[in-house]
């Protein structure tokens, strides 16, 4: 308690020092408070908190015209914690920025590195031109301000980032960026590493068009990258079709770079998806797709392939598609999902869904009703497909439907009752 009453007389000192100079003040306050009771056949569990709360700082204007300083913390009032996210100064000359999480600043090279990093945009009044440098601590605490090169630790164990983005040419949108590193983290040794990634951003006649070269120099050892996807749709009324082919050939990969997001590092393969979807009648949906695949390393062809139909009005949704993940491996292999939500009735919600597997024959559903008043909402579900959320979490306070895409169908059905209450400020 007394590190957030700390933090919060720093606020109030910063605010009145701020305001003793009369700048101009705007002080910005959000977050989500919540709580939520959950009723099974074990008992009740209770869960409340005020989550993502941020108090931003933002002086219209400082010592000089056109300079701000935006300060943004975020605390955790119940478990009395609190932490500075970021300080942003914008003036004329240059934007700096100082972040307490890593850096992010390029999905295919320079994604989650270091614990807290630096960004500095200066503003060079080229139009269509920009450039932003990153500086990401990777080592806490190696600085020695008392020796310049102490002999237990002459290395440079951090990482620096450049980026240069063209906008103002004719068929494409052009990103550089580059980046030199230290790929281990003791302090007493240094492995560097250096990688570059060049985007291109089709427009005009080009729009649609995805090119991306990306290399990476660690342990001696050389990484690189060739992307290509290309996505065009054509309408011919009532159908619209759509092709995206995509190629990527790739050797090895770096130590940074964003794995979740698509980045399809280390892999060989070319594939062209063709989709298709046709209005039928008003809200009513039917879609295929099919993506063959060629896999340049194991030299195999796959078959993804898609159908479904979809349909939406003021009163009801539905959904029903069926998919195989590899038609020519096994057509017997394929997957039924299907959900229904109807909210005829103000306020209240009633859902189905249901998922069946083919390969192993098993069938799981959810049904659930939840009527909603004002920031309260009073549910019930019941159903075998694995719920997403839990008490020992954050995400405790979006308690909803689950999606039946992928999830797992359990041996037995669970049943619960909730009481919910939002409120975002």
């Amino acid at each position: 308690m007394k590190r957030l009453l700390v933090l919060l007389m720093v606020l109030g000192l910063v605010f009145t020092g701020i305001s003793a100079v009369k700048y101009p003040v705007e002080v910005e306050v959000s977050g989500t408070a919540y709580f939520v009771a959950v009723l099974d056949e074990e008992g009740i569990d209770l869960a409340g908190d005020i989550k993502d709360l941020s108090v931003t700082l933002l002086p219209s204007s400082g010592s000089k015209e056109g300079v701000g300083i935006k300060v943004s913390f975020s605390i955790d009032v119940l478990n009395t914690t609190g932490q500075l996210s970021s300080i942003e100064v914008t003036t004329p000359l240059l934007d700096l920025g100082y972040y307490k999480s890593a850096c992010n600043a390029d999905n295919y090279v320079f994604y989650g590195v270091g614990s807290e990093h630096i960004a500095l945009t200066p503003k060079l009044g080229l139009p269509g031109i920009g450039l932003t440098v990153y500086f990401a601590d990777i080592v806490k605490n190696e600085v020695d301000l008392d020796e310049a090169t102490p002999d237990n630790n002459p290395y440079f164990d951090d990482a620096v980032g450049l980026k240069v983005s063209v906008t103002n040419l004719d068929f494409f949108d052009i990103t550089l960026f580059g980046a030199f590193y230290d790929t281990d983290t003791n302090p007493a040794t240094s492995s560097y590493g250096y990688a570059a990634h060049l985007n291109l951003t089709g427009k005009d006649v080009l729009s649609g068009l995805a090119l991306n070269f990306a290399f990476a120099s660690e342990d001696a050892t050389l990484k690189y990258l060739v992307e290509a996807s290309y996505n065009k749709s054509f309408t011919f009324d009532p159908v619209t079709v759509t092709l995206s082919p995509y190629f990527v050939y790739s050797e090895g990969k770096p130590k940074f770079y964003k794995s979740s997001d698509g980045v399809n590092w280390d892999r060989k393969f070319f594939q062209i998806g063709v989709s298709a979807e046709a209005k039928i009648v008003e809200g009513l949906k039917i879609f295929g797709k099919v993506t063959p695949k060629y896999d340049l390393e194991g030299t195999e062809f796959s078959l993804a392939a898609e159908s479904g139909l979809s349909y939406s009005s003021v009163f009801a949704t539905a959904n029903a598609k069926i998919s195989w993940p590899d038609a020519l491996a096994s057509a017997t292999d394929f997957v039924v999902t299907g959900d229904v939500k109807v909210t005829a009735v103000e306020g209240l919600a009633l859902m189905a869904r249901a998922r069946y597997v083919n390969a192993n024959a098993k069938f799981g559903y959810n049904v659930e009703a939840a009527y909603t008043y004002g920031p309260l909402t009073l549910g019930v579900f019941y159903g075998t497909l694995e719920t997403p959320y839990n008490l020992s979490d954050n995400d405790v306070v979006s308690i909803a439907f689950p999606s039946s895409g992928n999830a797992d169908i359990l041996d037995d059905a669970t049943w619960f009752v909730y009481l919910k209450a939002t409120l975002a400020f």
